[in-house]
């Protein structure tokens, strides 16, 4: 039979702490299961907590399980995403998501395991300089 994994915040770890605003956890549930030509992460963010700037070499998947979250283009409004709600993040576009200031979320990321995340991206508004990861990859 097969195992069957459970979307569970215990499981997850503490995420890079330089590529987020605020506290997050990741459940790697791809690599749990033994995949390696997908990632598949459930995302936890407490209440408030994002994503720094960031692209993807391939579309990413959003889907919010847990409360109602938002993603951000830059030159855009947040763009709220109500609990069940499925976004597609095209390949290359600088992008933010997580958690409203009203409460934690967790969203299901996926996308091709194709490369890294680019969390120094060109293109991020000048607004946005501030909120860029230190170190460049992850």
């Amino acid at each position: 039979m097969l195992p069957v994994q459970q979307i569970d915040r215990s499981q997850a770890g503490d995420a890079p702490q330089e590529n987020f605003t605020g506290p997050v956890r990741m459940q790697k549930l791809a690599e749990q299961g033994g995949m390696t030509k997908v990632e598949l992460l459930a995302v936890f963010f407490d209440a408030g907590a994002h994503t720094r700037p960031h692209t993807h070499p391939s579309e990413q998947m959003l889907y919010f399980v847990q409360g109602s979250g938002f993603v951000q283009f830059p030159g855009e409004e947040r763009q709220r995403v109500e609990e069940g709600g499925v976004v597609v993040i095209p390949a290359g576009v600088v992008h933010m998501h997580g958690a409203t200031e009203d409460e934690a979320i967790c969203h299901v990321a996926l996308r091709a395991a194709d490369g890294p995340t680019n969390w120094h991206p060109d293109g991020a508004p000048d607004e946005w300089r501030g909120l860029l990861a230190s170190d460049g990859h992850g």
